[in-house]
């Protein structure tokens, strides 16, 4: 029984901490499925780890999510930006008022100027930075959390900030072109038209979905004619009969999601260039979809 109580007091320490911990992993990775297996791998370390050992549990969970993130962009990058790169990216910010709480806390923090630490930073740098811009973390508990020395630590916060002073943010493209763009692209989709597809496509086009599942690795088509064959052979999967389609914004884009009995079955994000879409990143992956979804 008292193992049991234990047991119970621990998982609701990390019940309300799972937020935090999310956000930090979304922040570090900008991918809602990495993010949810780092999260879901510091619960089962949490759940190994002897609760009598921890002073701190936030401070404790914070440091096992910062280095998982770690290792995770220091081994994955390479393969990431291999198949991803300048495609499309997965840098998610929701802008409806009625966000699930922890995707609320997470808009929240995340400003226009962590839009560009997602890019600009080592990840290194990227963990240091969030640490303490975004958490509010004192030195000593970053240098703990990234084995480094405090000194060290204030040195790449200021490396950090100053990489993020120099970046600029370009918007090419009005939000309601946007829309108009991504209006006419699910009609063509939809309808199955050939020249409106391609009309509506740059000559450039790049297209990557993730597959049905984590153990596909992605399919990437470019040029113009390759991403509306692709689209065209797929359209029935990814907008089919009886799903019911809404039209969204994430980070300024469009964003087009699609559900069926209430459930997200497809997400096709859209990123757009002097009137033409440029790039689109298709999710039907259940386990990427469930980061879209109420964090219980």
């Amino acid at each position: 029984m008292q193992f049991d109580t234990l047991l119970s007091c621990k998982n609701d320490v990390f019940t309300a901490l799972r937020p935090s911990l999310y956000a930090m992993a979304y922040h570090m990775l900008a991918n809602t499925a990495d993010a949810e297996d780092m999260v879901q791998e510091s619960f089962l370390r949490w759940e190994k780890t002897d609760a009598s050992q921890i002073r701190t549990p936030k401070a404790f969970l914070t440091t096992i999510v910062t280095r998982l993130c770690l290792k995770h962009m220091q081994s994955a990058r390479v393969q990431r930006e291999q198949h991803f790169g300048s495609v499309v990216s997965e840098v998610l910010e929701a802008a409806q008022g009625d966000a699930p709480d922890a995707h609320v806390q997470l808009a929240d923090a995340l400003s226009q100027a962590l839009l560009v630490v997602l890019k600009a930073l080592s990840p290194l740098e990227r963990a240091v930075f969030l640490l303490r811009e975004v958490f509010d973390c004192e030195y000593s508990e970053i240098a703990g959390t990234v084995d480094k020395s405090e000194e060290n630590c204030r040195q790449i916060l200021r490396r950090a900030r100053e990489r993020v002073d120099s970046r600029q943010l370009r918007f090419e493209v009005m939000p309601q072109h946007e829309d108009q763009i991504a209006n006419r692209f699910l009609r063509a989709a939809a309808d199955g038209n050939w020249a409106q597809l391609i009309d509506v496509l740059s000559d450039d086009a790049a297209l990557v979905c993730d597959g049905s599942d984590l153990s596909q690795g992605p399919v990437s088509v470019e040029g113009v004619r390759g991403v509306a064959e692709l689209v065209l052979q797929r359209s029935l999967r990814w907008l089919g009969d009886g799903a019911s389609i809404e039209m969204l914004r994430f980070q300024n884009r469009p964003a087009i999601f699609v559900y069926r009995d209430g459930l997200p079955v497809s997400s096709i994000f859209l990123d757009t260039q002097n009137g033409k879409i440029q790039s689109l990143r298709i999710i039907t992956c259940p386990v990427r979809l469930r980061g879209f979804l109420v964090l219980n």
